[in-house]
């Protein structure tokens, strides 16, 4: 199950406490350069109710944060790495292949104990990720459009060896009837960044199909897990109330990651 970071408390808790009951093995909690929402810190919230939970944040730009302060917020947080996964990317670096081989390989030494994640778009950091993550987050994409992308994946498992990492995707999740427009609206928001609108124009699929909408949420999420290890339900509500989140957690609990 994935949320937005900067959620309090109040919501986070009986949320995490609800993925449990309804089998999601996971929650997920992206990073925002705003201060009230740092996805570690919401995870943090997240490891202190739901032990049974695995961990995820999704993902920390390491064109804003470093690897150091990273494995510094980790540490002080006391978040427990054998549940985490610590997902990272390029963000907006100039040299975004250097930029994560580089914090990769420095978050290696500073936590050695941690999953790290790569978030991959395009081909190349796919591949990467293949090479040097412990497992690959994709975003914004269709089934064939996954196909592609763990296709490099493999490429990269076979230059580093033949090791394989995880497969793991944000899917966005909206119900209700104006579920379709939401998806497209949201997947507009992001097609404005350069790197996204070229993942969109690569996959050249109506926008509102970017991610499963209406209220056959399990059924839809089916075609998402016959390539994946792990799908992060992201949920994509009116509003970040409890109970709008609930409906869809319940609508997609049959494929839960």
């Amino acid at each position: 199950m994935g949320v937005i970071a900067g959620l309090g408390r109040g919501l986070l808790e009986p949320l995490a406490a609800a993925a449990l009951q309804l089998g999601y093995g996971s929650l997920w909690i992206n990073d925002s350069a705003r201060p009230d929402a740092d996805g570690l810190a919401g995870l943090a919230i997240v490891a202190g109710v739901a032990a049974g939970l695995e961990l995820g944040v999704g993902v920390l730009p390491l064109d804003r944060r470093t690897p150091d302060q990273i494995a510094d917020e980790v540490r002080r947080l006391a978040l427990p790495l054998d549940r985490l996964r610590l997902g990272v990317g390029s963000g907006a670096a100039s040299e975004p292949l250097a930029v994560v081989r580089t914090g990769v390989e420095r978050l290696r030494v500073l936590l050695p104990e941690a999953r790290i994640v790569v978030a991959a778009l395009g081909p190349r950091m796919s591949r990467l990720a293949g090479e040097i993550a412990d497992g690959v987050l994709f975003n914004w994409a269709v089934p064939d459009r996954l196909r592609a992308g763990i296709e490099r994946v493999t490429e990269g498992e076979r230059a580093a060896g033949g090791r394989r990492i995880e497969r793991w995707a944000y899917v966005r999740a909206a119900e209700g009837p104006d579920a379709r427009d939401r998806l497209g609206a949201e997947a507009r928001r992001y097609a404005r960044t350069p790197a996204y609108g070229r993942a969109f124009d690569a996959m050249d699929v109506p926008l509102e199909t970017v991610g499963v909408a209406g209220d056959d949420l399990a059924a839809q999420l089916t075609a998402y897990r016959d390539v994946l290890d792990g799908v992060v339900v992201r949920a994509l509500p009116r509003e970040w109330r409890l109970a709008d989140v609930l409906s869809i957690m319940r609508k997609a609990a049959e494929s839960t990651g």
